[in-house]
């Protein structure tokens, strides 16, 4: 019933006896008080007037108004109900239409309401279970009446429950994993009247969660044998790198030994070609050539012992420098003597360039930078051709330029020629014997003092090898 009969029917109720008794109460004191006031002032036509208005239009209007407020009353009600009857249809509809097991209980817990998506669920028809107990979906034993009966007293305390899985049985018997969502059903005083139960077949939901625990299973496994592998060869490579590490270590000392060792002879050796040039007296073409040969070959001898030594010290970490504001201008013509010393004959151009800011740098490791690029442009220059020295500087760096007088670098060497062991002719029928350590050791003592060092062809020939050294600041 809707909810809104109860008070239409207590409206009409007291309409019954209330126009009655208010035309009655109006009537009586018309008698009283007016009409005997009307009769007694005017005229008896007057008073049958007002009587008439009274008793046939005032009663009837009163009665007329009262019967068009309960229609209105009943079209209200009616329109209620048709909402209702609507609203109840579209439920209907929504629950017969569910894919979800819909169920209706009563107080005593037996189905009174069974939709379709229940049928295609359990196989049961709603004539074949209604009025059965929900028990039966259960398994209809003693664990289907402590389940039921916990589902209840739940219910009853909370008002619902939600998200319960648990296993029913269809009417084949086979085991159906459901999801239950019960809520209670009570009457307008709070009774008991059952509950309203949804199940939600997830047994194809169960058997992938199933099997995604067991891929998942699977996977830690093979994780566990891949870490298990993964962690023998990362200790395979830690003991590799352990005596990749010792024989590192090994070629260090050896070449450190090894250089040590041939810097005494060598020595030794510069010292008996000076002894001789200066004490013999009668020296013939032949002694003055091999003197010459032998003075060359040790000083050759002396700059591959000098570059493996410092190529190694650079490698080990054990590169010392002494940076501080330092004049570049001495240091370059010194280098220049050092090398006009060996160079016999050859011109070397360097112009003035005064006001040139302080670098700050080691002095040692920019003259052996210096020394190493010009010995460089001698080797590769025709004897004819002049080695040209420069020196330029802005705010950030002092730039220092070698350029010869040979043939130039090929394009594809450019960005090489600084890396270890590198040389542009790597044939046996080099012009200009050499190790490709001297670029290298430049290379990495120019950036161990934050400077630059590039290559590059000049438009008029020949090669210009320059680096940058930090201005001193303050």
């Amino acid at each position: 019933m809707n909810q809104s009969t109860p008070a239409l029917q207590q409206r009409i109720s007291t309409l019954r006896w209330a126009l009655p008794l208010a035309l009655g109460v109006l009537s009586t004191l018309y008698q009283l008080g007016p009409a005997r006031w009307v009769h007694d002032a005017f005229s008896h036509s007057l008073h049958y007037g007002v009587e008439i208005l009274l008793y046939g239009f005032i009663g009837p209007l009163a009665v007329y108004g009262t019967v068009g407020q309960v229609g209105r009353w009943v079209a209200e009600k009616e329109q209620a109900e048709h909402r209702a009857r609507t609203h109840e249809q579209r439920l209907a509809s929504i629950t017969g239409a569910s894919a979800d097991a819909i169920l209706g209980l009563d107080a005593a817990g037996r189905i009174d309401s069974w939709n379709h998506g229940a049928e295609l669920i359990f196989g049961y028809q709603a004539g074949e279970i209604q009025n059965q107990p929900l028990t039966l979906l259960f398994g209809d034993g003693e664990a289907a009446e402590v389940e039921y009966h916990w589902l209840v007293e739940r219910v009853q305390r909370e008002g619902f429950v939600r998200g319960h899985e648990t296993t029913g049985r269809d009417a084949d018997g086979r085991q159906v994993a459901v999801e239950l969502t019960a809520t209670q059903l009570a009457g307008e005083l709070g009774q008991w009247l059952g509950m309203s139960v949804i199940l939600r077949d997830v047994t194809e939901r169960q058997r992938r969660e199933q099997e995604i625990r067991r891929l998942n299973a699977g996977l830690n496994e093979q994780v566990a044998e891949r870490t298990g592998e993964l962690a023998e060869k990362v200790e395979q490579l830690a003991r590799a790198n352990a005596g990749l590490q010792k024989l590192d270590r090994m070629r260090s000392e050896f070449v450190s030994l090894v250089s040590h060792q041939l810097r005494a002879p060598l020595t030794n050796m510069h010292g008996a070609v000076e002894h001789i040039e200066a004490n013999c007296g009668a020296m013939n073409a032949t002694c003055i050539r091999m003197l010459s040969i032998l003075n060359q070959q040790t000083d050759r001898l002396d700059r591959l012992v000098r570059d493996v030594l410092n190529a190694a010290r650079i490698e080990a970490g054990e590169l010392v420098l002494q940076p501080e504001p330092i004049s570049v201008t001495p240091i370059v013509q010194q280098a220049l003597e050092h090398v006009r010393a060996r160079a016999g004959k050859r011109r070397f151009h360097l112009p003035p360039k005064p006001g040139l800011p302080f670098a700050f740098a080691d002095r040692d490791r920019t003259a052996e930078v210096l020394a190493n690029l010009l010995d460089n442009a001698d080797k590769y220059s025709p004897r004819d051709k002049e080695i040209t020295v420069e020196m330029r500087a802005d705010e950030t760096e002092v730039t220092l330029s070698v350029r010869d007088g040979g043939p130039g670098i090929p394009p594809a060497e450019l960005e090489r020629i600084f890396d270890k062991f590198h040389r542009a002719d790597g044939s046996d029928s080099q012009a200009a014997y050499g190790y490709g350590l001297g670029l290298y050791v430049c290379r990495r003592i120019v950036e161990a003092q934050g400077g630059r060092i590039w290559a590059e062809n000049a438009p008029g020939g020949g090669a210009v090898f320059s680096f940058t050294l930090p201005v001193a600041q303050g």
